[in-house]
């Protein structure tokens, strides 16, 4: 299995807001999410003034796919509508990959 996790900061501070706003999101991406092939799962965090998207792959090459072939693109897009990332210089997108 692979976990691949999207790290940055948002806009949003108040917790109550953040958790109405993240199961919005997961609402809308997940079944966009399941249509990829390999998906597992997805799980988001608040961590600090920061939010962690957790996705899992059946393997590396489906979760490649999926950042290389734009449907991470479309769920970025629809993340950050949901869960605005937060002005520069604290707008930094990381993504963490790994093996389990």
């Amino acid at each position: 299995m692979v976990i691949s996790k999207l790290i940055r900061k948002t806009a949003i501070s108040d917790p109550e807001e953040w958790t109405k706003r993240a199961e919005r999101y997961l609402q809308r991406v997940r079944p966009l999410l399941e249509q990829q092939p390999g998906f597992q799962g997805i799980e988001l965090a608040r961590e600090d003034d920061g939010l962690v998207e957790t996705t899992r792959w059946e393997s590396m090459d489906d979760c490649r796919r999926y950042v290389r072939e734009s449907a991470a693109a479309m769920v970025a897009t629809l993340a950050d509508a949901a869960l605005p990332t937060a002005p520069y210089p604290n707008g930094t997108w990381h993504r963490e990959t790994s093996e389990a």
